[in-house]
């Protein structure tokens, strides 16, 4: 029998690298539902002062084009948060490093809206920075995203918990957003003003082909 003392000391240790669960995702969904909501607010549609200062094809054009960044924000931050909830449902110890990588991974969503709005730019004033930030954001929500899995796959033991191929899945639903956003940083400065709009969507199909290509590589059943 452990002295009295000592289960105190493991008890108030263990308790030092806990946080309460739903405390952590309740306040992850609401940063993430603030974020898209706030996505909204800089659309707008063409007023008669608008038509008259810069025309009816400007100002259309101008209306489109932050329309179309909604729209790939609206489905980008969407997916992020699918997958934060498909990570965080396999937690059961939430540990401070689990924490803080997911306060970061919220500080870059909290900057979509910015993002958004510097992205919404980009397609009339093609200028390659506003790309690159709006790049750089979705990659620090991807990196920290990946971070955050790696902990709750080691953390949680997910190979043994959901198998190779539903933990070799979770890892590059994480992987693939960062590497195409990374990428797209500097290929901001090259590529053309469609191709802008184009290459953040591309994200789905290239996850739809990544996860039939994770479950054709898996070892066949004993």
């Amino acid at each position: 029998m452990k002295d009295l003392g000592v289960v105190k000391e493991e008890h108030e240790a263990d308790l030092k690298d806990r946080f309460p669960h739903d405390r952590v995702v309740f306040f992850s969904d609401a940063v993430f539902a603030i974020a898209i909501t706030l996505l909204a607010i800089e659309l707008k549609l063409p007023d008669h002062e608008m038509v008259e200062h810069l025309g009816a094809a400007a100002a259309a054009g101008e209306v489109t084009s932050h329309f179309i960044a909604y729209f790939i924000s609206f489905l980008v931050t969407g997916l992020f948060w699918v997958g934060h909830m498909q990570t965080w449902r396999h937690v059961r110890r939430v540990s401070g490093g689990l924490v803080w990588s997911t306060l970061l991974q919220l500080m870059f969503v909290a900057l979509m809206p910015l993002a958004t709005r510097e992205y919404s730019v980009y397609f009339s004033s093609q200028s390659p920075g506003r790309l690159a930030f709006y790049a750089f954001v979705l990659a620090g929500i991807s990196l920290f995203a990946v971070i955050t899995r790696q902990m709750v796959i080691r953390q949680e033991k997910l190979h043994e918990r959901i198998g190779v191929v539903a933990t070799r899945w979770l890892f590059w639903r994480g992987m693939i957003p960062l590497m195409l956003f990374a990428v797209a940083i500097p290929a901001a400065s090259v590529i053309p003003v469609w191709a802008g709009g184009l290459m953040f969507v591309m994200i789905f199909p290239c996850l739809a082909i990544a996860k039939r290509w994770v479950q054709r590589s898996a070892p066949e059943a004993a």
